[in-house]
């Protein structure tokens, strides 16, 4: 997945413009818009921004609104397995599908789905703007034992643990996929307690992992701004 970012400020409120690398920014408030760039095919995605600042009340039909190709799939997973809805632009604008209570799923920031363009359509880059505030303060992702896909919380890159503030439990794996093989990277990192056996895996904005966790834990961010 190759993920463009621009953030801006709120115009009435805000003095400052975040960097995907910042951890610290200058404004009252800070509202903005981050841009996926989709494949054909399989793209795995995270929701870094928020809806209403509240951090709870995002779905998939207020993250994605009318901004997907014709019969693009929403695969969601839970429990252990996946579930999928369809968009439709053709039934102007309607969800398909005998999973569509997904469409009121959570895509809080933090959280991630695999997003299927139609292989169909002609070779080539769909952008997906993403619109919300950066949350600020303290929060939290749930983590449960065994597999789920999660991201930060706010939009920001590097590595895992040294910029994101992930803090990894013994033999907790991460996965992480690649759009343009159409398949995980070869190397899936392990937390041997003392460091990455594979390499410290470094995320770009909007990208979440596959993580395998051993043991229940949260994902915890603290974003100031000032």
């Amino acid at each position: 997945m190759r993920t463009k970012t621009l953030l801006i400020a709120a115009a009435a409120l805000a003095v400052g413009i975040i960097s995907p690398k910042a951890q610290t920014v200058y404004s009252a408030n800070v509202v903005g818009y981050t841009t996926l760039n989709l494949t054909n095919g399989l793209n795995l995605i995270a929701n870094q921004l928020d809806l209403d600042g509240t951090g709870t009340n995002n779905t998939l039909q207020s993250v994605f609104s009318t901004n997907l190709p014709n019969l693009t799939k929403i695969y969601v997973f839970s429990g252990g397995g996946w579930q999928n809805v369809q968009y439709s632009s053709a039934s102007g604008g309607k969800w398909l599908g005998a999973a569509t209570n997904l469409v009121s799923a959570a895509l809080n920031p933090g959280y991630g789905v695999m997003v299927s363009i139609p292989t169909t359509l002609p070779p080539t880059n769909i952008v997906v703007p993403l619109v919300g505030q950066v949350l600020q303060g303290a929060y939290t992702n749930t983590i449960t034992a065994g597999l789920q896909i999660v991201s930060c919380q706010i939009p920001l890159s590097g590595q895992i643990d040294t910029n994101l503030f992930y803090k990894p439990t013994k033999l907790d794996k991460v996965y992480t996929w690649n759009a343009g093989i159409q398949n995980y990277n070869g190397t899936s990192p392990q937390w041997s307690g003392t460091s990455w056996l594979g390499g410290d895996p470094a995320l770009s904005v909007n990208q979440p992992v596959f993580l395998n966790a051993k043991s229940n834990t949260v994902w915890g961010v603290n974003f100031t701004v000032q």
